[in-house]
């Protein structure tokens, strides 16, 4: 017999190692992300079905709340089930549109995780609407680890291999910092940010980060003759060494750090038993161009795509968000909710424009980091 049960705050240990046996199960799922989004404003609400103590399911969401009206919120790579059941899936969506009645949730954006085509049916039967907000992109670019290190060599373009060895050969070593180093990580990275023309992180974020995640939060400096010229970030969570933040000083740029990390960082990864090396989010425009082998456009974007594809790999298509109202008549509101987003800014606020402008930042600003690595 299916039974569910629903937390609010706190790790939950059995949670998470249930989503790192899941090839769909990413760290945006765990308890520890929510942990640190609770930082920002964001509270979790868990939902966990089992059978007989065993956990077949669940689906996390992030969520604001908003004045008079209960809260909105976001679910980012979920629901996640064991096996696809479809008898678990219909369960564990059942459970969520109960329980976000009971607490007066007036909408949802949802981006299922990779391969849950039958989720985004479930959900449109249900009323759900294609976003026009993204969670996280919809296409990513990932490498497979397992292969010997100098046949994951092979496969990169020979301008990748010329770089990461240059690097090596002029002297830029790779170190894995410390809890001693994050203040380095976050002066690297306000030089990046005034360079590149985005905001910096919220104070204290990456520490905050490396206390919740442990183990699974590592940071990379490159380092020349004494002096750090770039700094990466990653998560490790399952099988997947997903990267985070690249950032640099701008200082000996001809000596190519940025492609000596990625590659000590997927080296690393391997070491750590991962199978996967996830580069992060591309535009859906590029990912296109990629799948139907045409050029990509010289921009900003453009370049962070090529430069991610120079070490081989491959183009990942996750689904897209889908906006899910609680609102009766259903059908009607989860059109309605996106336009009144738009409108005055009280208004906005009042349905949920602050989790919307949340997210539209978010995008952007991942926009601007993708475009520097």
């Amino acid at each position: 017999m299916l039974e569910v049960s629903v937390s609010r705050d706190g790790t939950d240990h059995e949670w998470d190692a249930f989503l790192e046996t899941r090839p769909d199960g990413c760290y945006q799922q765990s308890s520890l992300w929510a942990r640190g989004k609770a930082a920002q404003g964001w509270k979790p609400l868990r939902l966990v079905v089992k059978n007989r103590g065993e956990i077949l399911g669940g689906v996390q969401a992030l969520l604001r709340p908003l004045p008079l009206l209960g809260a909105a919120g976001y679910v980012s790579k979920g629901p996640v089930t064991a096996s696809g059941d479809p008898v678990v899936e219909e369960f564990v969506l059942d459970q969520l549109d109960r329980v976000a009645r009971a607490e007066h949730i007036l909408s949802l954006k949802v981006q299922p995780p990779r391969g849950s085509e039958s989720v985004v049916q479930r959900l449109l039967e249900r009323g759900a609407r294609p976003s026009t907000v993204t969670v996280t992109p919809p296409a990513t670019w990932c490498l497979d680890l397992r292969p010997d290190p100098e046949d994951i060599l092979a496969q990169m373009h020979r301008t990748a291999r010329y770089n990461i060895r240059r690097a090596e050969r002029k002297g830029v070593i790779v170190r894995v910092g410390t809890e001693a180093d994050i203040p380095t990580f976050e002066r690297v990275r306000k030089i990046h940010a005034e360079r590149r023309g985005y905001g910096p992180a919220p104070r204290g974020y990456y520490r905050r980060l490396w206390s919740i995640f442990g183990d699974h939060y590592r940071i990379l400096l490159a380092e020349y003759e004494g002096q750090v010229l770039a700094v990466r970030s990653n998560i490790i969570f399952g099988d997947i060494v997903y990267a985070q933040h690249l950032v640099d000083n701008g200082l000996h740029r001809n000596l190519n750090a940025p492609s000596l990390l990625h590659w000590k960082a997927m080296l690393y990864g391997k070491e750590r038993g991962c199978t996967w090396y996830d580069f992060g989010g591309i535009e859906m425009h590029i990912a296109r161009a990629i799948m139907n082998d045409e050029p990509i456009s010289d921009t900003k974007a453009g370049r962070a795509a090529e430069f991610k594809r120079s070490f081989g790999g491959q183009l990942v298509l996750r689904p897209r968000a889908y906006d899910v109202s609680y609102l009766w008549p259903r059908r009607l509101t989860v059109c309605m909710i996106p336009t009144l987003m738009g409108m005055k800014p009280v208004l906005g606020f009042l349905i949920g424009g602050s989790l919307a402008r949340h997210v539209r930042m978010r995008d952007k600003i991942g926009k601007k980091a993708t475009a520097s690595q």
